[in-house]
């Protein structure tokens, strides 16, 4: 099922500081020719090379990647992780991807137990010529026996300096056997790294909701209402369209999206909304995800383009702080959601919204100070199209302390108790669970009784960070002969290639989840 890692312990910090970057989302390339830039690249990352007959071939010195070969001193692993024998060269057209290899310390069990990420090179080859599906860990619960989709973890955390800790609410009850039960999928083509998991148990007051607020803080919300008036920035009325979760979808107006340009790229929405009588604190509640938009920044523009190359940047460059910090730095000034109060004749800004991920739709609340008297206006400002809002509200709020239900056991999908990954996950520490595509296991918690008349929600928090697969396509057809460097020029190309896109790329997302088993 998965694997335990051991890996010096991440700077977490960073990651809180810059908000980390890019949902994991995969995509094709756009070119079928043969580009020089993907020729002749060595990297000095350790890398892991996954075969299309389902193999594995280690490369702990790095590679040199050509146009028809890879030719480095590598070890092969078969599909059950046992080693068989030495490598020096391999065709490029028998690789299905490569990535980085991060967890060098526990090098045997990273290896080893790693390679179960096919079954067979059918599988590889289809899933790697489609797959447009990602989501980083996604979360179901069981629900009169179908799958519910409860969350997307840790979505930007494409390297361990990244790594970072998510918090995210769940519609998830007490089963009659006294068990939460979670089913935590790798649904996409990454490896992922998981730290630690618990669940939250909020307990409140039954006309409140619970929600968890950009810093992963318990907040609980009452007397919610509508906003008075939502304008956006085509001058479009999407107020009434915003007024409850039920499906009715915000999203940026077309003409704001074809008149993107490298001097102004952003959308954004007005807002005026009463504030609760005597508040001197309100909760902007929204219901949120992002579009599909930073499948494209990722995939064309920061990965495909680079081809090999882009396993030196995630392993290589994004390992050092500077180079942490030169793209976290840029994604946060231009990503996400920026927050801005109308103050003093002036808009100031007050928040700032993380990108959510594009699977799972995700419902928070954001604190902000209650102005003089008893309207509030504000700005939500961000990349156009960036944004699926199903819901806004104001209401009143106040923070809770959950109480902290730890990890009671993890369960295989052969249904038999893993006590090795209980121990990489329980605590957030240097262990490490490894999950590969199509894998899965069950997390189970086991939360105290609540009082009668009490009402609780539980909310789960999540660790870790994930690593992308480059693509042998990718490999093949890269057309930039550098790594991505952070610009709005890079941005910009990647809204319009969106813009050209979306439809078709939206039909298509879903039918290509990696089926777990």
């Amino acid at each position: 099922m998965a694997h335990r890692v051991r890996r010096a312990p991440s700077v977490v910090v960073l990651a809180l500081l810059l908000s980390s970057p890019v949902a994991c989302i995969s995509r094709g390339v756009r070119t079928d020719e043969v580009h020089p830039a993907a020729t002749d690249v060595v990297l000095t990352t350790p890398t892991r090379a996954h075969l299309a007959d389902g193999t594995t071939v280690v490369y702990l010195s790095g590679v040199r990647v050509g146009h028809d070969t890879l030719r480095g001193s590598g070890t092969r692993y078969d599909l059950t992780g046992r080693r068989t024998g030495s490598v020096l060269a391999l065709p490029t057209d028998s690789v299905a991807a490569i990535e980085s290899l991060t967890t060098t310390t526990n090098t045997g069990a990273t290896v080893g137990l790693s390679t179960l990420t096919v079954v067979g090179g059918t599988f590889a080859a289809a899933a790697l010529a489609v797959a447009i599906f990602g989501s980083c860990p996604t979360i179901y619960s069981d629900s009169a026996g179908r799958p519910v989709l409860e969350a997307e973890t840790f979505s930007y955390s494409i390297a361990p300096l990244f790594e970072a800790r998510d918090v995210d609410r769940l519609v998830a009850g007490v089963g009659p056997d006294g068990l939460v039960r979670l089913d935590v999928r790798n649904e996409a083509l990454e490896t992922h790294y998981l730290n630690h998991l618990e669940l939250l148990d909020a307990r409140h007051a039954p006309d409140e909701t619970v929600l968890p607020d950009p810093r992963g803080r318990v907040l609980a919300v009452s007397q919610t209402r509508p906003a008075a008036r939502v304008i956006d920035r085509a001058g479009r009325s999407v107020g009434p369209l915003l007024a409850r979760e039920d499906g009715r979808i915000f999203r940026t107006d077309p003409r704001t999206l074809r008149r993107a340009s490298i001097t102004d790229f952003n959308d954004y929405l007005e807002i005026t909304a009463a504030v609760p009588p005597g508040a001197d604190t309100v909760a902007l509640v929204l219901t949120l995800r992002n579009s599909l938009l930073n499948t494209v920044l990722l995939y064309d523009e920061m990965l495909g383009a680079a081809g090999a190359r882009a396993v030196d940047w995630l392993g290589s460059d994004l390992a050092t702080v500077n180079g942490a910090i030169e793209l976290g730095r840029w994604y946060s000034s231009r990503m996400g959601m920026r927050i801005s109060a109308w103050r003093d004749g002036a808009w100031q800004p007050v928040a700032r919204l993380p990108d959510a991920g594009p699977i799972a739709w995700r419902r928070t609340a954001v604190a902000l100070a209650a102005p003089a008297g008893d309207s509030l206006r504000l700005r939500l400002e961000f990349v156009a199209d960036n944004w699926r809002i199903d819901r806004l509200a104001v209401g009143r709020m106040r923070e809770v302390q959950p109480i902290h239900v730890p990890l009671a056991s993890v369960v295989g999908a052969d249904g038999v108790p893993d006590t090795t990954a209980l121990a990489s996950l329980r605590d957030p520490d240097a262990n490490y669970l490894e999950t590969t595509p199509g894998q899965r296991f069950e997390a189970r918690f086991i939360p105290p009784r609540v009082p009668p008349g009490t009402a609780r929600t539980f909310l789960l928090a999540s660790q870790g960070y994930y690593t992308e697969w480059i693509r042998g396509k990718w490999i093949r057809r890269a057309t930039s002969p550098r790594t991505f460097v952070p610009s709005d020029t890079e941005l910009v190309a990647a809204l319009r290639r969106w813009r050209d896109v979306q439809g078709d790329f939206e039909r298509r997302f879903e039918s290509t989840r990696i089926q777990v088993r």
